[in-house]
């Protein structure tokens, strides 16, 4: 979602099939897959391009919103809402357009009467809707999104290893419930071998069900999809952290996520891990000083999660508690 420099949202209207009528939204898109390697499109791109392919603009800030699954009983559409602000034109000769088939009118709303428009029944598309009323709940409730509140932990520069991502993915993976369950399978199945004298099977199944229950299976493919597209995985990253939340700088993208939007933060090896859920993100604890990473947790102690990272409330802005 897009507000210019006067509080309009930026929208589109454009007709849509299924709902066999011209719908009123926010701009949106798919996400790109490169048909020669197959790698989808970091979803962090995909908005800086929509934008500017529907609207015309660009955005110098972008803060991430939510991740959320559209209508999960039948769809696996994973929808990323991002809030797009500062905005300029993109110059005529650089802009990148609409698609061949896509035939859009763009609309600029006081943010107001783009609530109210809601209200009304005449924004009717969820993805809007979502990103409306989120947005319209921020700024009642404050200062999730503010970005006026300076930042206690000012922003570091890094650029992660091959092996730090590979290690990441492997703790991603360990926790997952379906790694879990194939430790499980693969440790009854060596407990069968060995009640069956079957000395070599049961070492094989001892070993899969370490592999899958450390996550240790998936560290070479980690490593190999790091190596190979190390400028995209790998590339140099700012962070920095606030009342507000986590701010993100790259070279394609600048951006905040506030606490309310992640599900989880914990601290986990080398790692401080942020969960929106569908999406996992990590930072290593190296670009921290000590003094940073208990400002980290001092900031989110009162914010909401308990000990173990998991979130006790819902209300106000949501962080990571200190370890025990």
């Amino acid at each position: 979602m897009a507000i210019d420099a006067e509080d309009r949202v930026l929208l589109v209207r454009q007709w849509r099939t299924p709902a066999s009528r011209v719908l009123l939204e926010i701009p949106a898109g798919t996400l790109d897959v490169d048909e020669s390697t197959g790698v989808t499109e970091d979803p962090d791109r995909a908005a800086r391009r929509e934008l500017e392919e529907e609207t015309g603009y660009r955005a110098g800030t972008w803060r991430k919103l939510a991740v959320f699954w559209t209508a999960p009983g039948f769809a696996s559409e994973l929808m990323h809402l991002y809030l797009a602000t500062d905005l300029e034109p993109a110059h005529p000769d650089e802009r990148l357009g609409p698609d061949e088939d896509e035939h859009l009118r763009l609309e600029r709303r006081p943010f107001a009467q783009a609530v109210k428009a809601v209200e009304a029944g005449e924004i009717a598309d969820a993805k809007s809707i979502a990103g409306l009323l989120s947005v319209d709940r921020m700024r009642r409730e404050g200062p999730g999104l503010n970005p006026a509140q300076p930042l206690t932990v000012p922003m570091r520069t890094y650029r992660a290893t091959v092996i730090e991502y590979a290690m990441a993915s492997a703790t991603v993976i360990r926790r997952s419930r379906a790694s879990l369950v194939f430790a499980t399978l693969f440790a009854a199945a060596a407990a069968w071998a060995i009640l069956s004298a079957e000395t070599v099977l049961a070492i094989v199944w001892i070993v899969l069900a370490i592999a899958f229950a450390t996550g240790l299976f998936a560290f070479p493919f980690a490593l190999l999809a790091a190596w190979r597209y190390r400028d995209r995985i790998l590339q140099e990253t700012a962070v920095g952290v606030g009342p507000s939340g986590f701010v993100y700088r790259t070279d394609t993208y600048v951006g905040e996520t506030g606490w309310g939007t992640f599900r989880r933060i914990r601290e986990t090896g080398q790692f401080l891990f942020l969960d929106l859920g569908p999406q996992q993100l990590y930072v290593p604890l190296r670009v921290f000083t000590r003094e940073e990473l208990v400002e980290i947790r001092r900031l989110s102690a009162g914010a909401g999660f308990g000990p173990d990272g998991r979130r006790r409330s819902t209300r106000g802005p949501r962080g990571l508690s200190p370890r025990p």
